[in-house]
C-alpha cells in the first residue's frame, strides 16, 4: 500500500483575515501549531509543511515538531504553487498527498485517518471531504494525480484536476468540520467556540462523488 505523506498548506499572507492565520490562536494554541499536532497524532504518515509569506517565524512556532518545512517562494501566485510544493516532496517519497490546509481549524486526527482508511479502499483515486455542497481537503491525491496538478497555475486548488474524466471517480468521506475555515475576521469567533457545529448525518462514509 503506497504510503501517504500529510502536506500542511500554510503560505499565504492572510489579506482578507488582516492577521496570519498560521499564528491566531484556536484553544490557546497557534493555529499552525495545532494543524502540525493534529497531523502528527493522526498516525498515518510523516508531515510537511509548505511555508510561504513570513515563513522564519512561522516556523518558529513549529521548530520542536518532528515535522519538515518546505519553503514556497512562489507563494503570492496562490494555491496552485503550494500544491505543486506538496506533490513534488510527495513523488520524491513515492507517496500519495494528504492536502491539509493551515485554516481548517476543527479537523480532528480522526477525520484523517478517516479519509486515509477510506482512500486505501482505493488508492489510485482521490479521496475528499465533503458535506452538503461542499466538496474539497482535507483530501488525498494519489500519485496518478501529480502531472496534471503541476500544471496548475494560479489561486486555484485541485478541484479540476479530480473532476478530469479519464482519472478514476473520487471517493467522498462526509465531515461537517471541513467546511469550517479562517478567512474572515468574523471567522475568528467561531473559531474560539463551539457554537455552530452541526451533528453528522448517518450517512455512507465511503461513497463516490
Amino acid at each position: 500500500m503506497p504510503d501517504v505523506l500529510i502536506a500542511i498548506l500554510a503560505a499565504g499572507a492572510s489579506r482578507r483575515l488582516g492577521t496570519a492565520k498560521q499564528l491566531v490562536p484556536v484553544d490557546g494554541e497557534p493555529l499552525l501549531r495545532r494543524q502540525c499536532r493534529c497531523a502528527l497524532s493522526a498516525g498515518i504518515g510523516s508531515v510537511i509543511v509548505i511555508l510561504g509569506c513570513d515563513a522564519e517565524r512561522h516556523a518558529h512556532v513549529i521548530a520542536d515538531l518532528p515535522v519538515d518545512v518546505c519553503v514556497n517562494h512562489e507563494w503570492p501566485e496562490g494555491m496552485a504553487a503550494s500544491l505543486r510544493h506538496a506533490v513534488g516532496a510527495a513523488s520524491e517519497r513515492r507517496a500519495a498527498s494528504l492536502i491539509l490546509p493551515c485554516d481548517q481549524f476543527r479537523i480532528t486526527p480522526g477525520d484523517l485517518r478517516s479519509l486515509y482508511d477510506t482512500w486505501r479502499l482505493a488508492p489510485s483515486a482521490a479521496c475528499l471531504s465533503c458535506w452538503d455542497d461542499y466538496v474539497g481537503p482535507p483530501a488525498i491525491l494519489p500519485s496518478e494525480y501529480y502531472e496534471d496538478v503541476r500544471q496548475l497555475r494560479g489561486d486555484v486548488g485541485a478541484r479540476a484536476v479530480v473532476s478530469a474524466r479519464s482519472l478514476p471517480r473520487p471517493l467522498g468521506v462526509a465531515n461537517p468540520r471541513a467546511t469550517y475555515d479562517l478567512d474572515w475576521p468574523e471567522d475568528l469567533t467561531i473559531a474560539n467556540t463551539r457554537e455552530g457545529d452541526r451533528h453528522l448525518r448517518p450517512i455512507d462514509p465511503a461513497h463516490r462523488i
